[in-house]
């Protein structure tokens, strides 16, 4: 055969091996590629259905639109109107020895209570030991005090701001080296009756009964609950709270409690009262050790 032929056809034979190796390349490369992951895929379409099915979870709190629901359960009830049933409340701490304000130990015993409106009070010494002399002082809600001086201090001219609350401080001290034994009265208009005294003296068994706590004498207005809180300085004390109705003579006694080394009436005294009596409450130091300093709230209706 010619040379030329067999020349051409060899030629003819290594183009065709040529193309069948470069074929057989690319399916190999293509089967590899579908057979290796992509790290630009997204998670598998078991996985998206595990997500979806795992339970809604349901909270409460503020709606889209940031408000509460309300539920009508928890509606708002309204706050007591202080202007209304506002009665005038009298009380009156029987037998009361004050310190004298030249004693350099002594204090004034200070009366606070709050009124509503602008109808009258009145605070006085109702009853004074003989030749005593006492020194009143009233100011309101942290105003300038206005003093009295005399053997039976009084001023039923005050009045608060008509259609407001008014804090009041009442204090009395005896007048220079006085130390009278007094009845104070006070008298205001409020719709809930709190008075509270402060630097009192509970000075035990061994003083007179006018330093050893307490004789407050009230009328409630509606029945209700008698509320006495009441602390003092220097350590414990055994103590008795006795309460007495006194409407007619002679006194009957209606309750007594007696609390055993406190620094404190704990807990509070509590007595349901009737409006169509009259009531006198007692605390007592028990013991002759001295306790100065002491403070009573009293709340009755």
């Amino acid at each position: 055969m010619d040379d030329r032929i067999w020349r051409n056809l060899s030629i003819g034979l290594g183009v065709i091996c040529a193309l069948l190796i470069g074929v057989a390349g690319a399916l190999m490369f293509v089967g590899h590629r579908s057979s290796s992951p992509d790290s630009s895929a997204g998670p598998d379409s078991s996985a998206i259905g595990a997500v979806s099915a795992s339970p809604a979870i349901k909270t409460t709190g503020p709606s889209s639109s940031g408000s509460l629901a309300v539920s009508p359960s928890s509606t708002p009830v309204p706050s007591a109107n202080p202007a209304q049933n506002v009665k005038p409340a009298t009380v009156v701490f029987n037998g009361l020895t004050l310190d004298a304000e030249k004693d350099k130990s002594g204090t004034a015993r200070t009366f606070t209570f709050t009124s509503y409106g602008n109808d009258p009070l009145s605070f006085a010494v109702t009853k004074t030991s003989p030749g005593a002399s006492t020194r009143m002082c009233i100011s309101v809600d942290g105003g300038a005090a206005k003093c009295t001086v005399g053997n039976l201090p009084s001023n039923s001219k005050a009045r608060g701001d008509a259609g407001a609350q008014n804090n009041w401080k009442v204090t009395f001290v005896g007048y220079g080296t006085s130390k009278p034994t007094v009845d104070v009265t006070l008298t205001w208009p409020t719709s809930a009756a709190k008075v509270t005294m402060s630097h009192g003296r509970l000075l035990g068994t061994s003083s007179s009964e006018g330093l050893n706590g307490f004789t407050a004498t009230f009328k409630p207005r509606a029945e209700g609950a008698l509320n006495v809180q009441s602390s003092w300085s220097d350590g414990a004390a055994d103590v008795d709270m006795t309460l007495a109705d006194v409407t007619t003579p002679p006194s009957v006694k209606v309750d007594n409690r007696q609390y055993q080394a406190v620094a404190f009436v704990n807990p509070p005294y509590t007595y349901n009262v009737d409006s169509t009596k009259t009531y006198q409450l007692k605390l007592r130091n028990l013991a002759a050790s001295k306790h100065l300093d002491l403070t009573v709230q009293i709340s009755f209706p």
